[in-house]
């Protein structure tokens, strides 16, 4: 196919390096920032707001005083003014499925006996402050300020702050993602950009006080910044460049296939947009057609998109289905698209193989991105082999509570006393033994 940016492999012939490429993905990358996320954190701790000052001066090219870094509530109200009434109504109908879809998810407090006279049960309230981080260096993402204040706004947290970066390099935040903010459930905004919005959130400053969880996507500084600092805060999860991968057995529109392969790849230029699938003659026809709508593309998803294809994306044969299912299930991708007229046998056959962030059948990814309902907030970089997307749970903590009667004490007296014994805690037998003497209610 020449020197098309997007390529066809055999995955039976695949080298060692482009394979682990592949699977790494950003990864490697986000390592590699460690040591100056590590700086930043540190500086915020000693010097707060001071340091996020200096860093947006760089960004807009002027002298920020410390103050500025906090946006007003009329500031707030006004950016209602700068947005199209169209985007508006969008961000709304957005905000109602994403509303309507995490409801479900809350929890119930419940009680239960495991034997006669034992209870135990589990309490779930919400934590009191969320620290969001909306990214905004690759362009402006009202749908993800959406996507993580109506969660926490569900869940009933009190304190919602969004940070994010200044938007087209001035001393603001996208009117829409504030908008979306504020009809999400925000209270606080604030100008502040990747790792230094992380570390105020988990450590607090003079402006940004600290937060309960911090949740939000972000590029390499982003993720390791809530890496590191899980010491201090709750995080939801690992949330880097954007990955979206199709599988196919080739018995799907081409034309509908590639744009979908195209829909996560041209979020920047470590995100990944992936074809798998057991049909040569698909694959190439679904590269063929990447490589043509390149050119359709503005700057600069342009360049993101070559660039993405030079490093992980393309399209991958596989001998067989299960080959197939087999990679994705150690790839563990955030955004998984099943695209075939068989869709849903497919699903049912492999659906507990499909370690995923979200699983979308015969859909386009950007439906799920804009407002199915689900959020779309997910983990990457193969976090979703042991983590979940952002959910009401993120913003959430659970209290178990316990009480015996005395006829419980009867059932578990033996038990306590012989492991009490066992494992060397004289204390802990003669707690049980005591109360032998009655107080039950």
């Amino acid at each position: 196919m020449g020197d098309e940016p997007f390529r066809v492999y055999e995955y039976s012939s695949l080298d060692k390096d482009t394979l682990n490429r592949i699977i790494k993905r950003s990864f490697p990358e986000i390592v590699s920032v460690r040591q100056s996320v590590e700086k930043i954190i540190k500086d915020i701790k000693e010097r707060g707001d001071e340091v996020i000052a200096e860093f947006i001066s760089q960004q807009v090219g002027r002298t920020v005083k410390e103050s500025e870094i906090v946006i007003d509530q009329d500031t707030v109200k006004n950016s209602f003014n700068k947005v199209d009434p169209h985007v508006i109504l969008a961000i709304k109908k957005m905000a109602t499925n994403i509303k309507k879809f995490h409801r479900q998810q809350l929890p119930k407090d419940f009680m239960m006996s495991t034997e006669k006279g034992v209870y135990a049960g589990m309490m779930f309230f919400p934590v009191d402050s969320a620290g969001l981080y909306v990214p905004s260096g690759k362009g402006s993402f009202p749908s993800v300020s959406l996507m993580l204040t109506v969660p926490a706004n569900v869940a009933g947290v009190k304190r919602i702050a969004v940070a994010s970066p200044p938007h087209e390099n001035r001393l603001e935040m996208d009117p829409a993602s504030i908008v979306a903010g504020s009809i999400g459930g925000a209270n606080e905004f604030y100008i502040a950009g990747g790792a230094h919005a992380i570390a105020a959130f988990a450590y607090g400053t003079k402006r940004i006080h600290k937060v309960d969880t911090v949740a939000g996507p972000g590029g390499p500084y982003t993720f390791m910044a809530k890496m590191l600092v899980n010491d201090a805060v709750k995080i939801d999860l690992p949330a880097g460049p954007s990955e979206g991968v199709v599988i196919s057995d080739g018995a799907a529109d081409a034309l509908k296939v590639a744009w979908n392969v195209l829909n996560e790849a041209e979020h920047g230029p470590d995100s990944i947009g992936l074809l798998l699938t057991t049909s040569k003659a698909f694959a190439i026809d679904v590269v063929n057609l990447m490589n043509e709508f390149i050119n359709k593309i503005p700057e600069p998803r342009k360049s993101f998109l070559i660039s993405s294809a030079q490093k992980y994306s393309g399209a991958i044969i596989f001998n067989t289905m299960d080959e197939l299912v087999k990679f994705v299930y150690e790839f563990a991708p955030e955004h998984l698209a099943i695209e075939s007229k068989y869709a849903n046998k497919i699903f049912n056959k492999y659906k507990q193989m499909f370690r995923a962030g979200t699983i979308v059948i015969n859909t386009p990814f950007s439906a799920g991105n804009y407002g199915i309902g689900p959020n779309s907030t997910l983990p990457t970089n193969g976090f979703a082999k042991m983590y979940s997307g952002l959910n009401v749970m993120s913003f959430m903590r659970s209290v178990t509570y316990e009480k015996i009667t005395l006829a419980g004490w009867k059932n578990m007296i033996d038990t306590v006393k012989t492991m009490a014994s066992y494992e060397g805690f004289p204390s802990h037998k003669y707690a049980m033994e005591v109360r032998k003497m009655g107080g039950y209610k």
